[in-house]
């Protein structure tokens, strides 16, 4: 078993500016998918893309959209979103005030470049 909380040290910002924090990893036993939880500032966003690793997205807090090629869908706390491996998406943060944070889950690997030690 594993236990961590949020902190600074599992931290790193992305080039959107959005804090990742990765929660369970690899690096600590995850032998098939590492969560991590993503908080995206008000009015921020992630970069507009697709991957080739699917996503599982369990909104927690505040108010949002994810965009995608054919429109765009809300976000708010409680819903569940998958996007498929391919899919191009975007998270956004409609709120001025209050971040969007949402758990994300991917498989173990995937995103790596973004994990602590930060550059």
């Amino acid at each position: 078993m594993y236990l961590t909380d949020i902190n600074d040290e599992i931290m790193c910002i992305s080039k959107s500016g959005n804090k990742i924090y990765w929660m369970l990893t690899n690096e600590i036993g995850a032998e098939n998918f590492e969560l991590r939880y993503i908080e995206i500032p008000p009015g921020g966003k992630s970069s507009y893309g697709r991957h080739t690793h699917e996503h599982e997205v369990f909104v927690v807090e505040g108010k949002g959209s994810i965009r995608l090629k054919d429109g765009q869908e809300k976000l708010r706390p409680g819903l569940a979103v998958f996007v498929s491996g391919g899919e191009e998406h975007q998270w956004i943060n409609t709120s001025k005030t209050k971040p969007l944070g949402f758990v994300c889950v991917v498989p173990k690997g995937a995103e790596a470049e973004l994990k602590p030690p930060c550059e």
